[in-house]
């Protein structure tokens, strides 16, 4: 074989590997996320202040000081940041973040907003808070962040927040999981979805080590004056062996005290702080309710999960 016929089967080798890369689903896709900032003059009275800047997988650390970590836990890809300054002096600064796919996006959007926070009509949801304004769409997140609560830095948030859901096309919905917590008395924008350990850590201390084997959860407060958490383990189907490690775990860590199991598959152990904490289990997941709430109504709520779980 000729160095020519050499290099022609290796240029269809590769052009072969690319396609099928290219084709996989399963492989993320990194958009040009400068296609999503307002055109120059978009923004009367702002515009854009230096140039931007881009961070990529670890990069962030970079970026991000301490903080990198659960960003990375949600799947991260990569960050676009631009600042704008106003002709009176203000700034607001643009952070366009690409995780892995939608339910990555939802889900360090719940960890970034707070039952406290307003609403707004943008994205797929969006609040503000104080100076900064969170939302997302399809795998981007965007946080838009001014340095003062004036009313025109807030307005900046707001008609930035548009200009740049408007340009953003891509579409997806929240993980199954935020349609099994039961609806009655939910507090929807304290909604956390956790996508590992430091999620959920960062939630509640429940244990330090991954003891649950999560491979996603979310957690939502009630009216009622407790909390709900639906963690659901990697182990499977295998859900008895799962729980009884948990209920282990509960039972000997000294950061818990007053284990009593109230069923073969219902315990209830209270923390430091004298909180109660209830936990059954169904199926492949572990069912908290946590707070004040008293077994029988711990009962009919883990009663509604199970139901939403089994649809």
């Amino acid at each position: 074989m000729t160095r020519q016929n050499i290099l022609s089967v290796l240029l269809l080798l590769f052009g072969i590997i690319f396609f099928l890369h290219a084709s996989d689903s399963s492989v993320p896709f990194r958009h040009d996320l400068s296609e999503y900032l307002p055109k120059l003059g978009e923004m009367q009275g702002w515009e854009r202040d230096g140039s931007p800047q881009e961070y990529r997988e670890d990069e962030l650390y970079e970026y991000i000081n301490g903080g990198a970590e659960i960003y990375h836990e949600y799947g991260f890809m990569q960050v676009f940041v631009q600042d704008f300054k106003s002709k009176s002096g203000k700034a607001v600064s643009l952070e366009i973040f690409e995780m892995e796919d939608a339910e990555s996006a939802y889900g360090i959007y719940t960890f970034k907003t707070s039952a406290e926070d307003q609403r707004l009509v943008l994205g797929s949801d969006a609040q503000l808070a104080d100076y900064y304004l969170n939302f997302w769409k399809g795998n981007l997140l965007v946080t838009i962040t001014g340095f003062d609560e004036d009313q025109e830095t807030i307005k900046a948030l707001q008609e930035l927040a548009k200009a740049v859901d408007a340009k953003i096309k891509a579409q997806g919905g929240r993980p199954r999981l935020a349609s099994v917590l039961p609806e009655r008395g939910l507090r929807t924008t304290s909604i956390k979805y956790f996508q590992g350990n430091l999620g959920l850590y960062n939630s509640y201390p429940f244990f330090t080590q991954d003891v649950f084997h999560l491979k996603e959860g979310i957690k939502g407060d009630y009216e009622g004056g407790y909390s709900v958490y639906i963690i659901e383990s990697k182990e499977g189907e295998g859900g008895i062996s799962a729980y009884d490690e948990v209920k282990k775990s509960f039972e000997e860590s000294p950061r818990y005290r007053k284990f009593n199991l109230l069923e073969m598959n219902l315990f209830r152990v209270q923390d430091r702080k004298g909180k109660q904490i209830f936990v059954s289990s169904f199926k492949n997941c572990a069912l908290i309710v946590m707070g004040a709430v008293h077994p029988i109504q711990a009962k009919e709520v883990f009663s509604d999960m199970q139901e939403n779980i089994g649809k």
